[in-house]
């Protein structure tokens, strides 16, 4: 099942679109924070750093139609090809580009290009301190010296049984009492057996990293980021920060 997990799952979940309808509220609702916390005042120039599916772009459609650049990253060519067709959905394939690339590679952009990027639970799988530290300069490299790094990652409080709570709660309170159930009894069964416990067992065995408040602001600091704000979202399973480069 691991083997699976980590050769195939993320792969399979892209192309056959499992992984966004499995995807809990709180997941969405994560990223609507996200997406609350950019810069209001330009047209930015964004990157999605392990963009996935895409799934951002829900969610910045409006922003895009309104002037926003986006650029798309994922390591899975999957995950590239599900961002560009969701695009070409919703409208606004004019304004967005993706490429396939490694975190912990240099990334295939200019310099100082972006005015945000943004890092929705992608750095948390690399192994390391050492990889996660590769992996954030190559981020700062592509970040504008005036720009804005926000990265969502798991904390030492992730609970699947949490996490599928409060998201039927959300599913009840913006959709309605009926989809609440049926997401309750009919899909989030299968998100937290196929996705969110293994996702916790590699958590609680520290094969991926779960962060304190503290270690999250460490590290990023360590990096060569002043942290602007950091708050708890996903149920209290994970930690949304905005960090800017140190000059």
């Amino acid at each position: 099942m691991e083997k699976f997990y980590g050769k195939r799952y993320w792969s399979v979940g892209f192309q056959s679109k499992l992984y966004d309808r499995l995807s809990p509220e709180s997941y969405f609702e994560s990223m609507r924070r996200v997406v609350a916390n950019l810069p209001a005042e330009k047209p930015l120039n964004l990157l999605d750093a392990g963009c996935g599916s895409g799934l951002l772009l829900d969610f910045l459609e409006e922003t895009i139609r309104e002037g926003m650049v986006y650029t798309g990253m994922d390591i899975l060519k999957s995950g590239v090809d599900q961002a560009l067709l969701r695009a070409q959905e919703l409208g606004i394939a004019e304004r967005v580009s993706c490429f396939q690339s490694d975190l912990t590679s240099p990334l295939p952009a200019d310099s100082e290009k972006f005015d945000v990027v943004v890092g929705h639970f992608s750095l948390y799988t690399l192994a390391s301190d050492e990889l996660r530290q590769v992996a954030l300069g190559n981020l700062k490299a592509v970040l504008k010296k005036e720009g804005m790094l926000v990265l969502v990652n798991p904390s030492v409080g992730y609970d699947a049984d949490l996490i599928i709570k409060k998201s039927s709660q959300l599913v009840r309170e913006r959709y309605g009492y009926f989809s609440g159930l049926i997401k309750q009894f009919l899909v989030y069964p299968f998100t937290k057996s196929l996705g969110l416990r293994f996702i916790q067992k590699q958590l609680y065995s520290e094969k991926w990293k779960a962060y304190t408040r503290e270690e999250f602001s460490g590290e990023m600091e360590r990096a060569g980021f002043k942290v602007l704000h950091v708050e708890e979202v996903y149920a209290g399973g994970a930690f949304l920060g905005c960090f800017a480069r140190n000059q």
